[in-house]
């Protein structure tokens, strides 16, 4: 529909699919006027076709990153062909993936595009081009160009600014009335997409609002994300900076979920790769002998695979959101409380100085 209002001339926020507004910057509608221009059954099974291909290339990506012992940590390209399409096919029963492919959303292939965009040589000049474009698509891709910026690749960082800039400037040249409207301060109001109380948004706002009965918890959110906010980059700017690329997207893409005020449940489908990360991390903790530590790991990533298995988060009321019961409402906090303490385990580790990617910074990162 937003392709479709580009190429009539409409009003792209007026639009509405049932009770749906279309949410995403004017720039997506420009991209989507390629769906708009061949028939709906086709642009579903592309998309569709689309998306499930971006499942194992994602997790791919994610394997080839630098991981613990930098360069030499990334995983071998036939290993990481096989062991990516072996994870996907478990990982697309999860439930961000299921909902991803189910409402129609692009969250698989722009984390392919971020993935992909960190998997590219410091010296490409394209370096950063990708994220940049994902969100002029999607502004929650935006939060790895300051990722970039705090690891000190300044001229990426640059290069996704100055794309995402140029998404803007189109949207401008296209739909100038749209643009205006949005970027005056629309695409800051969570308001405008859903009710931020809705169960299905996975955000520290979504869950304060129904912990806390009330929408209106601003203050309180503004101080909490931007806790998490600092602590969460500042962590996936030190792994980034001592070369273990793996754990520094897996943090920084959980802090960006956890700081969205929207956060639907199919956009934590870029945490995905976390999972991987995590994976290895278990694997190498195995062979160096810490059994303990290996099984614990081991032990709660298959207890983060249950949980989106089963669509646990999904077990809440269909309205009556501001007063669940204690056991909906734990339901509905599953994925922030897991991304939380993701942080506090990579932040306990980092002061321990724990062995592999959370050994003691070198020098430059004092």
């Amino acid at each position: 529909m937003g392709g479709a209002a580009v190429l009539r001339g409409e009003s792209l926020y007026r639009l509405r699919a049932g009770t749906l507004p279309f949410t995403y910057p004017p720039f997506a509608a420009i991209v989507l006027t390629v769906l708009a221009a061949i028939p709906p059954d086709a642009a579903v099974a592309l998309l569709t076709a689309a998306s499930t291909a971006a499942l194992p290339v994602m997790l791919y990506l994610a394997l080839r990153l630098p991981g613990p012992g930098g360069p030499a940590g990334a995983a071998a390209g036939r290993e990481a062909s096989t062991v990516a399409l072996a994870v996907a096919a478990a990982a697309i029963w999860l439930d961000p993936a299921r909902a991803a492919l189910g409402y129609g959303q692009v969250d698989i292939v722009l984390a392919a595009a971020v993935l992909y965009d960190l998997a590219l040589p410091a010296t490409s000049r394209w370096k950063g081009a990708a994220t940049g474009l994902a969100a002029g698509i999607k502004l929650t891709p935006a939060i790895f160009a300051v990722y970039l910026l705090l690891t000190r690749r300044y001229r990426a960082a640059a290069t996704a600014a100055a794309v995402f800039a140029g998404t803007v400037a189109a949207g401008f040249a296209v739909l100038p009335a749209s643009s205006a409207w949005f970027w005056a301060g629309e695409f800051a109001s969570p308001g405008r997409v859903s009710p931020v109380q809705d169960p299905e948004n996975q955000s520290l706002l979504g869950v304060l609002s129904r912990t806390l009965h009330t929408a209106s918890v601003l203050p309180l959110w503004l101080a909490l994300a931007a806790a998490v906010a600092v602590t969460g980059l500042a962590l996936a700017a030190a792994a980034g900076r001592r070369g273990d690329e793996a754990a520094g997207f897996s943090l920084c893409a959980v802090t960006g979920l956890l700081i969205s005020p929207i956060s639907w449940t199919h956009h934590w489908v870029i945490a995905i790769p976390a999972l991987l990360v995590a994976g290895r991390a278990v694997s190498a903790a195995r062979r160096a002998g810490r059994t303990a530590a290996a099984r614990l790991g081991a032990a709660g990533i298959a207890a983060v695979a249950v949980i989106g298995w089963t669509r646990l988060a999904q077990a809440t009321p269909a309205s009556g959101w501001l007063a669940m019961p204690a056991p909906a409402l734990a339901c509905s906090a599953a994925y922030v409380l897991i991304g939380l303490f993701t942080l506090a385990l990579a932040a306990w580790n980092r002061l321990r100085g724990t062995p592999g990617t959370l050994r003691p910074p070198p020098a430059d990162d004092l």
